[in-house]
């Protein structure tokens, strides 16, 4: 059996109008969530500076796992609204106050 790409498949059943709209689309989600990222990874940063908290202290404070604080640190984590909200709590914090303009 040949194995047919996902591009394959989009070439066959869309045209390239289409198949452009998806693309641009897809790569603003990728920019928004990488922008997203960097604006909770440099809040929380921000946060541990100010109030002179290690690495450590914040892996026992947000009671998660060190590489996910890891992640959270590089701008990589995918965090459920839920754990954004505990992050937020820690943080003493408004959705607001992280993704207002920074200019």
């Amino acid at each position: 059996m040949k194995t047919r790409s996902f591009r394959d498949y989009l070439e066959k059943r869309l045209n390239k109008d289409e198949i452009a709209e998806i693309e641009k689309l897809a790569q603003i989600e990728v920019d928004i969530l990488k922008s997203m990222q960097k604006l909770i990874s440099d809040s929380m940063k921000e946060y541990m500076e100010k109030n002179n908290v290690g690495f450590n202290e914040i892996v026992r404070r947000l009671d998660t796992s060190p590489s996910q604080v890891a992640k959270i640190k590089r701008g990589e984590a995918n965090l459920t609204i839920a754990s954004f909200a505990h992050l937020l709590a820690l943080m003493d914090k408004e959705p607001k106050d992280i993704f207002k303009s920074r200019k």
